[in-house]
């Protein structure tokens, strides 16, 4: 009966926690598999493999294209949908998106 009337004080104390699981930081692969990019905070290693500073939120991370690259003076914002998926948002295509997702990791 004690066991029964832990299980709700467990879960509110697991819901108190902060979920680490669910940043938009790692490695992301564009749909067709054709571009990635890199977020560590930030920090970010955009498609054209140049290393930028952006506005970063735990859940989503913005950006304006360099000047010199393939994005320049694009206002790029990419928001987090789940753990393994996010949409970008790209000022040059306002009613548009991409769909991004994590990419897979091999050995």
């Amino acid at each position: 009966m004690l066991r029964f009337a832990l299980l709700p004080l467990a879960f509110l104390f697991a819901m108190a926690l902060p979920a680490l699981a669910d940043r938009i930081d790692g490695g992301w692969c564009s749909e067709d598999g054709m571009k990635r990019l890199h977020i560590e905070g930030p920090t970010i290693e955009i498609p054209s493999g140049r290393k930028i500073t952006g506005v970063y939120s735990r859940h989503d991370f913005s950006y304006t294209g360099p000047e010199g690259d393939p994005e320049q003076g694009q206002e790029i914002r990419m928001v987090l949908q789940s753990e393994e998926h996010m949409i970008v948002y790209r000022s040059t295509v306002p009613d548009g998106f991409e769909h991004w997702h994590r990419c897979q990791v091999t050995s």
